[in-house]
Parts: C-alpha cells; sequence; structure tokens
C-alpha cells in the first residue's frame, strides 16, 4: 500500500530538479478501526482534519496512519506509514522535501470540530442511546419469563412519544387492566430514562387515550376517542396542560386489538397532516386529516394503499414522507401467512396510489444485514409489525421500519427508497426467548430538534423494553 506517492512527470536531468515541495491533491488519515478522517489543506501549510463533536478525538485519532500525495520527485519525513497521535497539542508536522533537496516545506496537521452538514445531506452519525428494559423501567414482571401472566413478561401494548425532553410511555393492556394504575401512563428523561414525573391530562380520562405519537418537532401527540368522535391534543411538555387541535366525526382507534396506528407529518402547532388506520378492507383505507394554523379539519378523507389491510395478522399503517400539501406515503403491511418468512412488506406509494418502492426481501445483501428486510408478521392478531414512521431530518427524509422473525425483534433506518441503510448503528436486532410472534409488536417514535441539529429516535420492542438513539448532522 503507498502512503506517500511521487508524481512523475518525467525524467529530469541534474538541472532540471523541481524546486517544489507540497503536498498535494488531497490528505487523510485511517486509524486502527480503520474509520478515514479527511483533511483540508488550508493557509500557512495547516491541514485541519474534521471530527464529528459526538466522536472523542483522542480516542478516534490516535495511532493513525496518513495518505497522501506528494509535489514530483519530494520525500516527506516522518514517514507517513510510522502510526501518529493526531489529537496531541500542537498537532503532527511532516516535513517536505523537494526533488533538488533544497527548498522544504513544514506542514501542521490539527484537528477541529466537524462542520455541520448543508441542507438537505441529512445525519452523518448514530449514537447508541440510553436502552432499558420493562423491568427496569418500573413494570412488573421478567424479561423473558413466559411462565408470568403475558402481561408481566412484557406484553404492554405500548405507546411512547417524545415530548420536549421526556418521552410519555402509554400502556393500553394496563389501561383496559386497571385504568388506575400507575402503569397505565409513565413520563421518562429521553437520554438516562428515568422517571421524570407525570403526564398532565386535565379532564381527559384515561381510558380515552387510546394513542400517542409526537409530531416533527417533538410535541407528544395524542388520540382522545369518545363514541365515534376522535379529539387531538398536543403537549409541548409533560406538565403543560394538553391543548387541543380540533376534532373529527370519526372513531380512528376502532379496532379492540392491537392494530390502532396512528401518525403525525408536521408540525401540530401549524401545518401538518394526521393518518389514522380506518377499519380493515382488501383496499387497505386509511384516514387522512389536514392540520393548518394549528386547527384540524373538520372533515378526513381516506387514502387506499391497494393492499389489504384484512389479512394475516391485520395489520397495516402508512406515514406520509413529508408534511407538503399531497405527500408520498411509506406503508407497512403484513401479508399472507402471520408468522411466515417475509410476511412483513414495506413499500412506498405516490399520492395517487402508484408504488414506487419496494423494500429489499428479508436474508439478502441489498441492505447488508440478514434480519434487515420483510420479516415475520407476529401470530397475534392486530400485532404491530411492521411499524413504519417517516422524518424528515436535516431536509432529507428516511424511514424506521420495525421488523424481525419469530425469535427476533429488529428495526432499521432506511432511505426514503427503501434501498439503504442510513446509518450502521440503525441496524438492529434482539434474540429472545420467549417468540416474537405472539407479542404485541413494537412501536417507533422519533423528532428533529431544529435548535440542536439533532434527531431523536426510541423503539419499544415488546417483551423487551425502549431502545434510544440520536442523529448528528456533521461532515
Amino acid at each position: 500500500m503507498i502512503l506517500g506517492c511521487v508524481l512523475f512527470l518525467g525524467a529530469c536531468t541534474e538541472d532540471k530538479l523541481s524546486s517544489e515541495a507540497n503536498i498535494i491533491t488531497s490528505f487523510s488519515i485511517r486509524n486502527m478501526d480503520n474509520a478515514e478522517f479527511r483533511g483540508i489543506i488550508g493557509a500557512d501549510n495547516v491541514i485541519t482534519l474534521k471530527v464529528s463533536p459526538y466522536l472523542e478525538a483522542d480516542t478516534v485519532l490516535k495511532d493513525a496512519v496518513a495518505y497522501f500525495y506528494l509535489s514530483r520527485g519530494a520525500t516527506v519525513s516522518p514517514d507517513p506509514r510510522e502510526p501518529q497521535n493526531f489529537a496531541q497539542p500542537g498537532g503532527v508536522k511532516y516535513t517536505v522535501t523537494a526533488e533538488d533537496g533544497k527548498t522544504q516545506n513544514v506542514y501542521t496537521v490539527v484537528w477541529s470540530v466537524s462542520d455541520q452538514m448543508a441542507y438537505g445531506e441529512g445525519f452523518s452519525y448514530a449514537e447508541i442511546g440510553t436502552a432499558k428494559s420493562f423491568v427496569e423501567m418500573g413494570y412488573p414482571g421478567e424479561v423473558g419469563n413466559t411462565g408470568l401472566p403475558s402481561i408481566e413478561y412484557g406484553d404492554l401494548l405500548m405507546y411512547h412519544a417524545y415530548c420536549g425532553n421526556y418521552i410519555v410511555l402509554l400502556s393500553r393492556v394496563y389501561i383496559d387492566e386497571n385504568p388506575a394504575s400507575p402503569h397505565c401512563v409513565k413520563v421518562v428523561d429521553k437520554s438516562t430514562l428515568n422517571p421524570a414525573g407525570t403526564l398532565n391530562l386535565g379532564s381527559i380520562s384515561v381510558t380515552d387515550l387510546k394513542m400517542i405519537t409526537s409530531d416533527y418537532k417533538g410535541r407528544c401527540v395524542g388520540a382522545v376517542v369518545k363514541g365515534e368522535q376522535t379529539e387531538f391534543f398536543y403537549w409541548a411538555t409533560p406538565t403543560d396542560a394538553p391543548r387541543s387541535v380540533g376534532t373529527i366525526n370519526v372513531n380512528m382507534a376502532s379496532s379492540t386489538d392491537g392494530s390502532a396506528n396512528f401518525q403525525v407529518a408536521g408540525d401540530i402547532t401549524a401545518d401538518a397532516w394526521v393518518t389514522a388506520l380506518a377499519p380493515r378492507g382488501p383496499a387497505g383505507a386509511h384516514y387522512r386529516v389536514k392540520v393548518t394554523g394549528g386547527q384540524l379539519a373538520s372533515s378526513y378523507t381516506t387514502v387506499e394503499t391497494g393492499y389489504s389491510s384484512s389479512d394475516c395478522s391485520g395489520f397495516q399503517m402508512i406515514s406520509p414522507l413529508d408534511d407538503s400539501d399531497n405527500p408520498s406515503f411509506v406503508i407497512g403491511d403484513s401479508e399472507g401467512t402471520a408468522n411466515a418468512a417475509n410476511s412483513i412488506k414495506c413499500y412506498v406509494n405516490s399520492p395517487v396510489g402508484f408504488t414506487s418502492f419496494i423494500m429489499p426481501p428479508l436474508w439478502q445483501n441489498t441492505l447488508q444485514a440478514w434480519w434487515v428486510g420483510t420479516g415475520f408478521a407476529t401470530a397475534r392478531t392486530g400485532g404491530r409489525s411492521p411499524v413504519v414512521s417517516a422524518l424528515p431530518i436535516n431536509g432529507k427524509t428516511y424511514i424506521v421500519v420495525t421488523t424481525g422473525t419469530s425469535w427476533w425483534f429488529a428495526s432499521a433506518v432506511l432511505t426514503a427508497d427503501l434501498q439503504t441503510l442510513a446509518h450502521e448503528n440503525l441496524n438492529v436486532a434482539f434474540d429472545i426467548a420467549a417468540s416474537r410472534g405472539w407479542s404485541y409488536g413494537e412501536w417507533a417514535d422519533w423528532y428533529w430538534d431544529d435548535n440542536t441539529n439533532e434527531a431523536y429516535l426510541a423503539i419499544w420492542f415488546g417483551r423487551l423494553g425502549l431502545y434510544t438513539f440520536k442523529l448528528t448532522c456533521f461532515e
């Protein structure tokens, strides 16, 4: 492997030796983990390496070797093949001597924090955050102990949603069993997942709060159903009084199993779309309601996916790819036979219902890991898999998909064409002793923080617990 290359432009005579002593074209280093950091050659022969603020420079820049090109006939000291600590005070100096043996230039290699990626380029790094089992989060039971009642080994039918610096957890199983239970609604810190108070329900009855999710800005949005009416409320922080954005004359959580779901695409206080599963049928119908200026429209329309929502385990959901006037949407659908290979499907449909992208099958090479792709639908009717959710991050839309096999929970964040894994840390899978096939499945929620230029993602794996990630946007 050539670490320093001499550009030979032709035969030289003794009186025509080059006097150029430059590092040219490019400069980069690779550390012991083969991670590459590129340098920018600036004024006064200073080369600056860019390191994400979420990486430890002292660790990732230690014991790294340099890769660069030299002027014709030039030599360099020290030998680039010698590992250097590029995080050391004062940087690393390379002395370049021209072909004539006389002219020299000294280059100093230093580092600084990476620049923010341009809008539209999405995110660059996924930091794995805190994860806790349902027991560690204060719910009774034991992970993996199928000798216990179902509720005590994690079948909590959990919805969770970001709410500012917190995460709200809503368990329909506990609500249906005992609305007075302290396990019906919990609030935890989004970073530590430690208990952090309670959710201010105001006059809302917990039995009527059927589902929660968050909008693009990290506000918790709740769907409250009374009879054949659904009212939507939001909270910016858990202690806020719930604020209504309006009521629609339809029950948007009509199913009695675990299949009820909804998504909010946009800013619930400004402009957004609310989508929710309609009664199951062969055309795969979903409700769609517009929020304009923070006010819910008085009527709804329906969107048909073209895929049956009444087959297999009876689960289907959609999520708009953005908050534009007529967005495309991603479909998560269970098809064929429950708990069978490749019964989970994921599609992207255009606004008129044309399927433009299909997630690759399980056990393929496209997405680089065996558990990404179409997996096994749950055997429990209404089991939530695949949950899908789309979110624009730094101007680029991504899709989170939950999947798995009979004995594995899995999830991945993909690009909007469903063909590329967004980051290696967002390809997650967990083995469970108790079959995933009979669980209520998963739930996923995320949002984009405009102030910090970060996205936050949390995934609930039924029978396991909550797993969190932070997505950052630095070069």
